[in-house]
Order: C-alpha cells, then sequence, then structure tokens
C-alpha cells in the first residue's frame, strides 16, 4: 500500500469517528428532548395545571360578563343622559314657545286695542272741525239756547321760571257741562301765539308715537296728530286733543286735562298766549274758555 493510499484511509476512519461521535451527540439531545416533553406532558395533565387553567378561564368568563354589564351600563347612562338633555331642551323649547305665544297674544290683544281705540276715536269724529279757528273768538256770542248745550271751560295754572328766563307752565285745563243736554266726546283746541311757541306736554298719547298698554291705561288724551288737517293746524299755532275712549259728559259733570305742562324760552318771543276752545262735532257746539294764558318777559 502506498504512502496516498494510506493517508486516505486513515483521514476516512477519522471522519467516521467524527461522524458517530456528532450521531452520539445527537442521541443524547434527543433523549433529553423526549425527557422534556415527557415532563411538560406530565405536567400539563397533572390535576393542579387543568384546575389552574378551569379557573382563568372562568375569571375570563367573568370578566367578560363583568365587562358586558359594565359596558350596557355606560351604554344605559349615556341614553339616559341622552333622555335628560332631550327633555330639558324640549323644555326649554316648550318654555319659549309659551313665551312667544303670550307675546303674540299680547301683541294681538295690543292691536285690537288699538282698532277698537281707533274706532273709537273715528266715533262721530269722522269730519274735521268745519270752522275756522279764528271765528272761536267769537263762538261764545253765537246764539244758543243755554238750556241745551252750553259749557264752562278755563285753565287753572302756575307759571315757573329759571334764572335764565326760561321755565314752563304747568296746570289743569277744566271742561264742565252747564247745559242741560249731554255733550259727546269734546275736542279742546290750544291755539298758541306765537304759533312757534306751540308745545304741550303731560298724560296726552299720540297714535304716531305707538303707545304702551301702560300709556293708554294711564291716559285719557289724544292728540288729533295723525293727518294732514293736524299738520295744518299746527302751522297755525294749535294743537288739538280729544278724549281716548267714548266720553258723555251729561249736564253738571266735569271733565279735565291733568297736569300738562307748556314749556317756554324768552328768546321766541317777548310774548306768549295760549288759548283754548272747546268743540262738540255732534251737537255742533263750541265755545271759549272763560281765561287764557299769558305770559309777559
Amino acid at each position: 500500500m502506498g504512502t496516498k493510499d494510506k493517508l486516505s484511509y486513515e483521514r476516512l476512519i477519522s471522519r467516521v469517528e467524527y461522524y458517530k461521535e456528532k450521531a452520539l451527540d445527537l442521541e443524547k439531545k434527543l433523549v433529553f428532548a423526549e425527557e422534556t416533553i415527557e415532563r411538560l406532558e406530565s405536567e400539563v395533565n397533572s390535576s393542579d395545571s387543568l384546575q389552574i387553567i378551569e379557573e382563568k378561564e372562568r375569571e375570563l368568563v367573568a370578566l367578560r360578563a363583568e365587562m358586558k354589564n359594565l359596558t350596557n351600563k355606560v351604554q344605559k347612562l349615556e341614553e339616559h343622559e341622552l333622555e335628560k338633555r332631550i327633555k330639558s331642551y324640549e323644555e326649554l323649547l316648550s318654555s319659549i314657545q309659551e313665551e312667544l305665544n303670550d307675546k303674540d297674544q299680547q301683541i294681538d290683544l295690543y292691536q285690537q286695542r288699538m282698532k277698537s281705540m281707533e274706532k273709537r276715536i273715528n266715533i262721530n269724529r269722522t269730519s274735521e272741525p268745519v270752522f275756522e279757528v279764528a271765528n272761536l273768538g267769537n263762538a261764545d256770542s253765537a246764539p244758543r239756547k243755554k238750556e241745551e248745550y252750553n259749557c264752562m271751560s278755563y285753565f287753572d295754572y302756575s307759571v315757573i321760571f329759571t334764572k335764565e328766563r326760561t321755565g314752563f307752565v304747568r296746570g289743569t285745563f277744566y271742561i264742565e257741562n252747564t247745559g242741560a243736554k249731554p255733550l259727546d266726546n269734546p275736542y279742546i283746541c290750544f291755539r298758541f301765539q306765537p304759533a312757534e311757541t306751540l308745545a304741550l306736554k303731560g298724560k296726552i298719547i299720540s297714535l304716531i308715537a305707538s303707545p304702551t298698554q301702560e300709556e293708554m291705561s294711564q291716559s285719557l288724551w289724544i292728540y288729533m296728530d295723525d293727518n294732514e288737517w293736524a299738520e295744518k293746524a299746527k302751522e297755525r299755532g294749535e294743537i288739538w286733543i280729544c278724549p281716548l275712549r267714548e266720553t258723555k259728559l251729561k249736564s253738571g259733570e266735569r271733565i279735565s286735562l291733568d297736569d300738562f305742562q307748556i314749556p317756554i324760552k324768552s328768546k321766541i318771543d317777548e310774548n306768549i298766549t295760549v288759548e283754548a276752545f272747546v268743540y262738540c262735532h255732534k251737537q255742533n257746539f263750541r265755545a271759549k274758555a272763560v281765561n287764557h294764558i299769558a305770559i309777559n318777559f
């Protein structure tokens, strides 16, 4: 056997020995693995492990049931809270609707009262005074039976001045029926001279100013200022007023314009005169007040 063949044989034996050792080592590892598997299977099959698994499964079921219960409670709470909010909103909307309905009713009532007031004002007053105010000065001299229609009207007033020579007149204007028959809806004309001094304030409402219900309830008189004729009268220095409600002044009865005010400014004129005239359209009766307001600076 040559040297080369001898080396190949030894190398082959060496390799066989190496693989035998490797196979032996693998067999040992396989045996160890089988023992480990047997031990684990034994542990898994033991009663304690099964009890633990069952207990954990029961805990898991209980936790799932509790979670479902809590989810249902949360859902119910959310629904309840939503219902409460919806109910609260509905109550708020209902309250707002009631207020709106109440306001609508008040507006309707106010409009009805305004229409009624306008009707009352227009009763027996559809015609404008058919006389010139210039003739009113002599109205008391017109022939008329005193036992039928007659009245006495007059001012009760005081004048208040400031240091700046301005101030106001404050007083009451009275109308008393001194005749035998009633007088219906007396107009009052206040004539200012000069016309630029025209101003009259008090418990008198104006349809143009859209009076409130409280103002209407507290007032007995209304300005006749809602037509072209009234504007022309103002240019002449006249303010006309009439009763707010249907008024029948029986014999011996009295009606008054209480607490009127007339502002005064000395810069306008040195002398200011305010006269008053009473006119009843239905009876075609007219009369001049027995006195007047005269202011001299």
